[in-house]
């Protein structure tokens, strides 16, 4: 198993791809706070003043530590989406998925390795997203506010965070299992990042139809991806997974049904490698 991990994790650390989806996380997250913070210093913003003034309250600390967060699961989803569909998908590709499988002999060896280095890779993109937000509010706090105080970084805020980083890691982790059980069903690259981005947009657009609907079809939402990940996403700095709201799922809710999604995908991914003839 740790041979196999170091194996993905080579290849992650090598391929151009990595660097290049760094690189978009970067500049998303540079774009996205200084074009907030030149809307909120604009005179000739047109936001209304209600969105002014919480786009204003969110790009200072504490809160701006949500919006980073958000803003880090927002492009994380769609650039691991990408990496891990091709960490799957071009290995049947090129082919040399049936050769690791025959001299490692188990597959889910194989596949157990991929699902931990993803992990990690998680981990280290929601810290480097962190990172890059807090540097940057730290410019548009001092800007804003006149200077930062970080009296309200005490030890039960700290825990809140480390509460809300790995929420934001796992609602990633889930879009990843989505994309790696579609790069499997496909044996393909393109299935991988077709299946699970296409999920991921018709959700957003079918939450907002079922919300406006009435009867049994208004909570269809809260068994979706999506919208249990913005649950925990939303209470994780303030009420922690077991807070709820009228507008999304209780924290607890969304938990049990995310972990449900990836077991399920997991348990996919693992039945069907088991069953394919790669020796083609």
């Amino acid at each position: 198993m740790n041979q196999l991990l170091g194996v993905e994790m080579l290849k992650i650390r090598k391929r151009m791809m990595t660097w290049i989806l760094l690189a978009v996380l970067v500049a998303f997250m540079v774009l996205y706070v200084v074009f907030s913070y030149l809307s909120v210093t604009s005179s000739s913003s047109n936001v209304s003043p209600q969105e002014h003034s919480a786009l204003k309250i969110a790009l200072q600390f504490p809160l701006a530590f949500t919006l980073i967060l958000s803003v880090t699961q927002s492009i994380g989803i769609i650039l691991l989406i990408i990496l891990a569909a091709s960490l799957i998908g071009n290995e049947y590709g090129w082919g040399t998925v049936s050769q690791v499988i025959g001299r490692k002999g188990r597959r889910t060896l194989y596949m157990d390795a991929k699902v931990v280095a993803l992990i990690v890779i998680t981990l280290l993109l929601v810290l480097i997203g962190l990172a890059i937000g807090t540097l940057l509010s730290i410019f548009t706090t001092y800007k804003l506010a006149g200077g930062v105080n970080w009296d309200f970084f005490t030890s039960s805020f700290a825990g809140h965070l480390i509460k809300m980083f790995g929420w934001t890691a796992f609602t990633i982790m889930i879009y990843i299992l989505l994309a790696m059980f579609f790069a499997t069903l496909g044996r393909s690259v393109i299935a991988g990042i077709g299946g699970a981005l296409g999920y991921h947009f018709i959700e957003a657009i079918l939450v907002g139809v079922f919300n406006n609907a009435s009867g049994w079809s208004h909570r269809i939402p809260d068994y979706l991806i999506g919208h249990n990940a913005q649950s925990l996403l939303v209470t994780g700095l303030d009420r922690g997974p077991f807070g709820s709201s009228t507008n999304i799922p209780s924290g607890l809710h969304a938990t049990v049904v995310l972990i449900i999604y990836g077991m399920v995908f997991l348990g996919m991914i693992l039945y069907l490698f088991r069953r394919q003839d790669l020796t083609a």
